[in-house]
């Protein structure tokens, strides 16, 4: 008789726009208890999952589950970076970028089943000077409206996308020295996104062709353009297309300093801050251990 492994599932009840009240009976009812003994802790405030996570991996964790967004599996992945803990995820929040680009969709019920089922796969994380992420990280009117939606008690895309149009006719892009790989450039941009796996979240794809197992990160630039350009190429957000338009510029490296000449804002995956002068970002490949479906999904390989 195999032994049964030990999983931790930590929610935070905060995320999203749905109560997590019904999750734990969902998991009692979906998981399959003949292959593991399964846990719960609620989050109670910003920062404590990276706590919980901790506490989890040193207690013998095999897997520990993020039931939130983006946001939520950035705090718990930290602590599993360099361990043989593996990381799954149940989509519970607004955007829930990393689950869908892992193949998981929206559905916390079919998430379940892919732990149950799935595949565990060794991938690439990413940080920006002492801050990590595992998703998407970047300046620009993105993190603009990252870090004024921050502010909203309301969660989802109608408080995000009303924040995008109020803030859109005032926003000025920023003039950025750019350092790749030791090669340099200048330019003024309005968004600067560096990309370890493909989406924002809500199928918005920022940068279609990235991989969280190819030990590069993919840098998605936009350059200022006329407002009306914007608004036409958004489009392209829903078809992965962004990266063909005629105002974006795409690269891929593996050390990236970005200069700003003014303070802007700074979003790791989702999260908005305010931004230093100088950012470092730098990936970290084969980093840490995650739990996502046996069919092949783009993006990552089996």
């Amino acid at each position: 008789m195999s032994v049964k492994k030990k999983i931790v599932f930590i929610i935070n009840p905060f995320s999203g726009t749905s109560a997590k009240v019904s999750i734990p009976e969902l998991i009692a009812n979906r998981i399959d208890s003949n292959k593991f003994n399964h846990s719960i802790s609620f989050t109670e405030y910003a920062g404590h999952a990276i706590t919980l996570s901790k506490e989890a991996v040193d207690n013998g964790a095999d897997v520990v589950v993020a039931v939130g967004g983006d946001g939520s599996v950035n705090e718990v992945a930290q602590s599993l970076i360099g361990t043989n803990t593996c990381l799954g995820v149940l989509p519970g929040g607004s955007g829930n970028g990393f689950a869908m680009h892992l193949g998981l969709g929206r559905n916390p019920e079919k998430a379940i089943e892919f732990l149950n089922t799935g595949k565990e796969l060794l991938i690439d994380t990413c940080s920006v000077n002492d801050r990590f992420f595992a998703n998407v990280a970047g300046i620009g009117f993105d993190a603009r409206i990252a870090f004024m939606t921050k502010k909203n008690k309301k969660r989802g895309f109608l408080p995000y996308f009303s924040t995008s149009i109020k803030e859109s006719n005032k926003f000025k892009p920023a003039s950025l020295r750019i350092k790749l790989d030791g090669k340099q450039f200048e330019g003024d941009y309005a968004v600067a996104v560096v990309a370890n796996a493909s989406m924002y979240g809500y199928h918005f794809t920022i940068a279609p062709e990235a991989s969280l197992q190819d030990g590069i990160m993919d840098i998605m630039l936009v350059k200022k353009s006329p407002l009306y350009k914007y608004f036409l190429t958004s489009f392209r957000f829903l078809n992965r297309s962004l990266h063909l338009s005629n105002i974006t510029e795409t690269y891929q490296g593996k050390e990236l300093t970005i200069t700003l000449d003014a303070k802007d804002y700074l979003h790791v995956d989702g999260e908005g801050y305010e931004s230093e002068l100088e950012l470092k970002f730098k990936i970290n490949p084969k980093s840490l251990k995650v739990i996502a479906p046996q069919e092949k999904n783009v993006g990552w390989e089996l």
